[in-house]
């Protein structure tokens, strides 16, 4: 998804400048739409940069917050851009920032992105998702963008700490806060014993102030009918019961254990405390992943004390380049919309199941990095699809050996260029077999939500040409005044995916393709 240039935010970039008197906007060549990407996407991420810098979350953004958030931007913008892409092959289009390049930057972030982010990436708390799949990515994509907090950098040690939020976010992840009937099973496969003896043998010594903050933790950990009873409040029964304050808690509660996992890259985990700077910096949030019903969607403001109330949150995930709502609005204006078919509900549904599997993964990613137990946990609640399907992780005595990377959701990059090389002609295999062509992005990304997911055969009448279609239409391309696809290149781009099919079944060595072609081999013949 990075700086790409035919999707549907840029199908309707005229609509949303349209009142716009700046220079800047005059004349939009790919130069300037590789600008607007980059300063876009930084923007979001130093959005939740600039909660973690206030310590409190950011409902709404006001006007007169506009130059204060602009310059935050510029003051951190080097450090901003590489976390926000986490990608060493990505060059920033503003190398050296002169005085120049500031004005330009600011006009843009106060002029169009702050705006455009207002009115498409504000969520209300009693206008919660009942789609499992993107809550989850949601929950997901909040722990990434707070995982680190970049204000607070060790000059000495040239080293950026996890932020106050993060144990907190990661333990909602890995004991999943969106499916209370399997919470006390997951607490107990990874708060073990073993887990937590090995978690504290492995990584830096704590200090003396750590070990006394810790001492409580850990004499509760030893006392069974104590940790039972504790356990006992994530039952499903009792969690429904509970308000989201006294949900929050417990969570904290179980997060102090979590520290111990995360220790490397936290600078004290005392500083997580008794929770009240994490409630503070989340509370805006807390209703999207803790509420039993529509009347829990209102929450204390700021502290633990007060009037419930509703709030407003940013979404998450940056929606920019795939927004469903606008994706169906255009679609709904050609001749082409009758041919294709498809259902409004089942795309945001694609959508939902896309981003959960490929978030997963790099929650994976992320907990494998640090200390490990963590993310083994993980790939063992999707062993069949991550170890056994995918064989992105090998199982060695218990614990997972990395094979080979996944794809990720942000190479997707269906513009028109490549989108034409998906309807051209290909050798056998060629095309899935260089990593960085769409076709082997495409197949790789659906055969991961297959085995990341496996209601999603189903959920899609176990047909991978259903599938291909709604990632096509999801995805794009989009110009203004046409959709960039055909019917026609449906049916072309399923021929060419048949044809695979068809030689995988006498490939000799089907292992190197198994997480492309493969799985979509089997889907075919499970019909």
């Amino acid at each position: 998804m990075i700086n790409r240039l035919d999707t549907i935010f840029w199908a309707y970039f005229d609509e949303y400048i349209k009142k716009d008197s700046s220079q800047i906007f005059k004349k939009i060549n790919n130069d300037l739409k590789e600008k607007v990407n980059e300063i876009y996407d930084v923007t979001y991420y130093s959005l939740f940069q600039f909660q973690l810098w206030k310590n409190e979350s950011l409902i709404n953004i006001e006007p007169e917050k506009y130059t204060e958030i602009s310059n935050y931007i510029i003051e951190n913008y080097k450090e901003l851009f590489t976390f926000t892409f986490q990608d060493k092959n990505v060059e920033s289009k503003f190398k050296e920032i002169d005085e120049i390049q500031k004005s330009f930057i600011k006009e843009v972030i106060e002029e169009f992105v702050l705006n455009h982010i207002i009115k498409t990436s504000f969520i209300s708390s009693e206008d919660i998702s009942q789609n499992y799949y993107w809550n989850f990515a949601s929950l997901c994509a909040l722990t990434s963008k707070f995982e680190y907090d970049i204000n607070f950098k060790n000059d000495k040690e040239s080293k950026y700490y996890y932020s106050i939020v993060y144990p907190f976010l990661i333990t909602m992840v890995m004991i999943d806060v969106l499916k209370p009937a399997d919470m006390v099973d997951k607490i107990k496969k990874v708060f073990t014993r073993k887990n937590i003896s090995e978690a504290y043998k492995k990584g830096r010594e704590l200090s003396s102030e750590e070990k006394e903050w810790l001492a409580p933790t850990i004499q509760f950990l030893k006392n069974e009918d104590e940790l039972n009873a504790f356990i006992l409040n994530f039952k499903k029964d009792n969690w429904e019961n509970i308000n989201i304050k006294q949900k929050f808690k417990i969570i904290h509660e179980l997060s102090k254990i979590t520290t111990i996992f995360l220790r490397d890259n936290l600078k004290n985990i005392s500083v997580i405390s008794e929770g009240d700077e994490v409630y503070e910096a989340l509370y805006a949030y807390l209703p999207l992943f803790l509420s039993s019903s529509k009347e829990q969607g209102k929450i204390n403001i700021k502290t633990f004390d007060g009037a419930l109330k509703t709030v407003h949150s940013m979404s998450p995930i940056n929606q920019k380049d795939f927004n469903t709502a606008w994706t169906i609005k255009h679609s709904k204006k050609f001749k082409e919309y009758k041919k294709i078919k498809f259902r409004a509900e089942k795309l945001m549904d694609f959508v939902a199941r896309v981003r959960y599997s490929t978030y997963y993964m790099e929650m994976v990613n992320k907990t494998k990095r640090n200390n490990g137990v963590l993310g083994d946990c993980l790939i063992s609640f999707k062993k069949v699809g991550i170890v056994k399907t995918m064989n992105f992780y090998s199982e060695i005595d218990g614990k997972f050996e990395f094979n080979y990377k996944n794809v990720k959701f942000k190479s997707i990059n269906l513009d028109t260029k490549n989108f034409q090389k998906l309807l051209t002609k290909a050798d056998r295999f060629e095309e899935i077999a260089d990593y960085n062509s769409q076709m082997s992005i495409m197949l790789k990304i659906l055969s991961l939500t297959i085995t990341i997911d496996p209601k999603a055969p189903k959920t899609f009448e176990y047909s991978w040409e259903t599938l291909i279609k709604y990632y096509i239409i999801a995805f794009g391309p989009y110009k203004k005044n046409m959709m960039s696809y055909t019917y026609k290149n449906l049916e072309l781009i399923e021929f060419k995916i048949n044809k695979l099919l068809t030689q995988y079944k006498k490939l000799q060595q089907k292992e190197k393709v198994i997480d492309s072609i493969g799985v979509l081999y089997k889907l075919q013949h499970f019909k």
